[in-house]
């Protein structure tokens, strides 16, 4: 058991959270706060609304003020000056915990503490950026750090952490160097780019044990804290939780919602949006797909209002058409100015590839969380928390809208996690949901069920139906139990 305790402050979007926070710096004009924000825009939303009130001795740091940010932060931490530093999360996750003793760290909203990665660079990026930093042991591929370029390495992952074009080989020199991550690199002939490639593979995540020790205090802040991955991953490590002053006062919305979900059931997939009448799947967007026909009943719903709209990005309908449409980005956390917009829709799916969730079950192993806890955590933040953070953008967040928010959601189950996540009575209704579209491979399935049933009712025993169908006595058995 932990002896610190974290506190928590559970609280809607526009509740009041982080005004909550200001109020508390009169209070306490001498103790020190780290508050650390989804985005570097919220470091300056935040820093001027504290100037605001008055206090000046307050400093926002990011990649726009610094080259070096988290050296400059490191420095900074160790002066008597400001009282008051703002952050990012990611500038937060990189940080040496040893920097923040008697400092009260306030995180405002919960980082994502998953640090996986498959992704795939050419030769010149592993040529300049990793192979001079690392061993490969040729049987398991797995990469570790050349003790003596640990310096320099740490000094090339800080030259290259505020690019998004390097994201890879930050990430993979970030969890070399943090020593706790499994790395492994592997060269493969990709054949439709017709060369060679390194495939790069991540299992990683962010501790932050080290912050909760070290700091005075820990404050998260956030809509749904306790549905994260980083909180079960403190409640695996023995840490006592504590409501936090930070929490404002509950406050409902004013009106019920409307919830429109869009598609029958709990299911959506790429997949499932890219499949064509004929029950095949197109391999990329078009208007005869199934999302489309989705994302266009929105539009002619809403007769030109202004909407909020999240989708992935190969969904390629065609937006610009529509000058009602305000595209959002996955993560809209903290994003204001849309009090006079009444309707959001997230067509999204938060389902990971079968590398992806390989590499989730191998992390989720490293931080002794269980499968059922752990995937479900990640479910929450990178699907069911998207799509209440989009529909808490609209102008439900003022608490002043002058009539009810409209929100068209994936599926059924997401509209009933969001009516719950809302709070209040919402309405849930299905003016617009259409059953899933049937695949050809499902027909195909099907085809093959009833053929099995029928050999069945014919006196075949399973093992004969599987020699006869070319398929595996475990196969039939399944088939047989199935209704079609």
């Amino acid at each position: 058991m932990n002896s610190k305790t974290i506190f928590i402050a559970e609280a809607t979007p526009g509740s009041g959270k982080t005004e909550q926070f200001i109020k508390q710096l009169d209070a306490d004009p001498y103790k020190r706060y780290l508050y650390a924000v989804p985005t570097k825009v919220l470091t300056k939303d935040v820093l001027k609304r504290i100037q605001a009130i008055g206090i000046n001795h307050i400093l926002a740091i990011n990649s726009d003020t610094h080259k070096h940010v988290t050296d400059t932060v490191e420095c900074a931490l160790l002066e008597d000056e400001p009282k008051i530093l703002i952050i990012t999360h990611k500038t937060l996750l990189d940080l040496e915990p040893c920097y923040l003793q008697d400092w009260i760290v306030v995180i405002d909203e919960v980082p994502s503490v998953a640090n996986n990665l498959t992704r795939d660079i050419g030769d010149h990026a592993y040529t300049n950026f990793l192979e001079k930093f690392i061993d490969i042991d040729s049987d398991s591929t797995k990469a570790s750090i050349k003790p003596e370029m640990k310096r320099e390495a740490r000094s090339t992952y800080a030259d290259v952490i505020e690019d998004k074009g390097m994201a890879t080989i930050t990430t993979c020199l970030g969890a070399l160097i943090r020593g706790k991550a499994d790395v492994f690199i592997k060269t493969f002939f990709n054949k439709k780019e017709n060369k060679w490639k390194w495939q790069v593979r991540v299992i990683d995540y962010f501790d932050l044990s080290g912050l909760y020790e070290n700091a005075l205090e820990t404050h998260i802040l956030g809509a749904n804290v306790t549905g994260t991955l980083a909180y079960q991953h403190a409640l695996t490590q023995g840490y006592a939780m504590q409501a936090s002053k930070f929490t404002p006062e509950y406050r409902r919305y004013t009106f019920a919602s409307y919830i429109y979900p869009l598609i029958a059931g709990s299911k959506v997939s790429k997949t499932m949006l890219l499949t064509l009448p004929d029950g095949s799947v197109s391999e990329e967007w078009n208007d005869k797909v199934y999302g489309h026909t989705l994302l266009r009943d929105v539009l002619e719903y809403v007769k030109g209002e202004s909407i909020l709209v999240q989708v992935h990005e190969w969904c390629k309908f065609p937006f610009d058409e529509y000058p009602n449409v305000i595209r959002i980005p996955f993560d809209a956390r903290g994003l204001n100015g849309y009090s006079d917009v009444y309707h959001t829709l997230s067509m999204i799916h938060g389902n990971p590839n079968p590398i992806d969730d390989q590499n989730n079950t191998e992390m989720l192993d490293k931080m002794n969380i269980s499968l059922t806890t752990g995937k479900q955590a990640l479910r929450n933040e990178r699907y069911r928390e998207l799509i209440f953070q989009a529909a808490t953008r609209s102008s439900i967040r003022t608490f002043k809208n002058i009539r009810p928010t409209v929100h068209f959601v994936p599926t059924e189950e997401a509209g009933r996690h969001l009516a719950f996540d809302l709070k209040g009575c919402n309405h849930i209704l299905k003016d617009l949901t259409r059953e899933p579209p049937i695949s050809a491979y499902s027909n195909k399935l099907d085809s093959k069920i009833t053929t099995a049933k029928e050999l069945s009712a014919e006196g075949l025993s399973a093992r004969k139906i599987a020699t006869l169908m070319e398929v595996s006595n475990r196969t039939v058995s399944l088939w047989l139990k199935q209704t079609v």
